[in-house]
């Protein structure tokens, strides 16, 4: 497989990217750090063409509000579409610590407020009721309005013009109406919510009883807003693909330039002058290039953009990138520890032994997020792996480690710093052959574990079960996109460009 890096073509410290023209050539890989240099862009982590500094004049700032909702609503619809396992978390968001110390303020002092007129004698009801007409609303606010008979009860029991009366007449039975409110939170709540509504019951003391109710009203919206997600879930996927499609048309419509990005990423896999012009490889060109594309999405290095066609996978696709990383680096290990203490381990032994190093290895490699973090967990990773080695000799009551042996292992593990490692790139090439191959292998056919890959078996089924999941749905939706990118700016300029040896006049 030709491979694309996206890294410099130096030694590994330089910071200039390949051009398109030599982007399938093998380059040494660069030591990747994380990028601190993310714009802010609206639309929930989606990047915005134009957003940018260098572009902010292409937009006004309606455009950029009109798109980040349309991005936003588009964003949800690919959540729910892709991942089976979505729930909104927080319907308030994040606040940023003044905004939750200004709202700690506020709300003590309305608390107090409460407190203080439920004190006087007689008591006063204003801010009671207040709470109450929201708390009737939140409740409304879980039903449809196919549930009219529960609706007619609410709005019959909790008639705010009867209920003011009562209190101004001093008839007011509070724990009538608070008992009224948490049975009907006990019949809509799901099952979790059960315990929280066994607490309320015990509550007599207005103030924690109305703040007991609120909190428990605002999770019984995210528990309903997660059961119709669940609901309307295969509605949602039998759509998504061409609601997102239309959407991202919209957007790209008011952008100068809205696939910048992702123009320049296809151009990085453009063919050869030779393989362009050849008719063997002309009809597989567009697979050929998407495929690359795509396998680059397991290595990618932060100093470009992800593409605007991908901005929504962002945090999966450097998971599965990380997942990647994490795992050639793991399954080197145990091939560079083998190799040194083969001669040690009882053959029958060999696959527990290394079953017990890799699980001691892998917690080790959790805060492996890039190269220069190995600086840190390599020199452990090392004395951990003579640890395993030596207390697996001493159970069969043999010597440990020669020192010599042990040295030369753990500083060996700690050269694997290196991305261009021998061992560490030749594992993390296997895993994307795999990913290559499980991309372009129908579903009934078998793949094959690469050699010496067994033992990370499991994780290479995560990653290209993930892997191909993400693809072939972006796939389908910006297949179009790609297609008129390729013909257009890739392939085009190829065939564009005169032949080698030739000169302009």
């Amino acid at each position: 497989m030709a491979e694309s890096q996206p890294g410099p073509s130096s030694s590994g410290n330089a910071a200039v990217p390949p051009t398109a023209s030599t982007a399938l050539v093998k380059r040494p890989k660069r030591r990747r750090t994380r990028s601190h240099n993310s714009s802010p862009s609206p639309g929930r982590g989606f990047f915005v063409p134009g957003f940018g500094e260098d572009q902010a004049q292409s937009m006004s700032l309606s455009d950029v509000m009109d798109a980040a909702k349309g991005i936003t609503n588009m964003y949800l619809a690919h959540e729910i579409a892709v991942d089976k396992d979505f729930m909104i978390q927080d319907l308030k968001g994040v606040e940023s610590p003044l905004e939750k110390q200004v709202k700690e303020v506020i709300h003590k002092a309305f608390w107090d407020v409460l407190q203080a007129q439920i004190n006087q004698d007689p008591p006063v009801y204003e801010q009671a009721l207040a709470l109450l007409k929201e708390v009737k609303a939140g409740i409304l606010g879980l039903l449809v309005p196919q549930q009219r008979r529960i609706i007619e009860n609410i709005n019959g029991k909790l008639d705010m013009d009867l209920v003011t009366q009562q209190a101004e007449n001093g008839v007011l039975d509070f724990q009538d109406y608070a008992n009224y409110v948490i049975n009907l939170m006990a019949q809509l709540c799901a099952p979790v919510r059960d315990e929280e509504i066994a607490q309320l019951r015990e509550t007599r003391e207005v103030v924690p009883l109305f703040q007991g109710i609120l909190k428990t009203l605002d999770v019984m919206k995210v528990d309903m807003a997660n059961f119709h997600i669940q609901q309307a879930r295969p509605f949602i996927m039998s759509q998504s693909v061409e609601y997102e499609k239309g959407k991202f048309k919209e957007f790209v419509a008011k952008q100068d330039d809205g696939l910048k990005i992702t123009r320049e990423w296809l151009q990085r896999h453009a063919p050869s002058d030779a393989e362009a012009q050849d008719p063997k490889y002309q009809k597989l060109l567009m697979t050929r290039i998407m495929t690359e594309a795509y396998l680059d999405l397991l290595q990618w290095d932060e100093y470009y953009v992800l593409p605007e066609t991908l901005a929504m996978d962002q945090k999966r696709i450097f998971a599965l990138r990380d997942q990647t990383e994490r795992t050639a680096v793991s399954t080197a290990t145990i091939l560079l520890t083998f190799s040194n203490v083969n001669a040690f381990i009882i053959p029958a032994d060999a696959q527990k032994v290394k079953e017990s190093i890799k699980k001691h290895v892998d917690i080790l490699l959790e805060d492996f997020y890039d190269d220069t973090d190995l600086l840190r967990i390599l020199p452990n990773v090392g004395l951990q792996v003579v640890k395993d080695v030596n207390d697996y000799l001493s159970d069969k009551d043999k010597q440990a480690l020669p020192e010599s042996t042990a040295k030369t292992l753990s500083e060996q593990i700690c050269e694997m710093e290196d991305p261009n490692h021998r061992i560490r790139d030749l594992v993390q090439r296997r895993i994307i052959d795999f990913n290559k191959q499980a991309l372009s292998a129908s579903r009934s056919a078998p793949l094959q574990v690469p050699p010496g890959l067994t033992l990370c078996q499991r994780e290479l089924a995560s990653i290209a079960g993930n892997f191909v999941r993400l693809v072939n749905y972006n796939r389908a939706v910006f297949g179009e996109f790609y297609a008129e990118i390729i013909e257009n700016h890739v392939l085009f300029t190829v065939s564009a460009s005169p032949p080698e040896g030739s000169s302009e006049t």
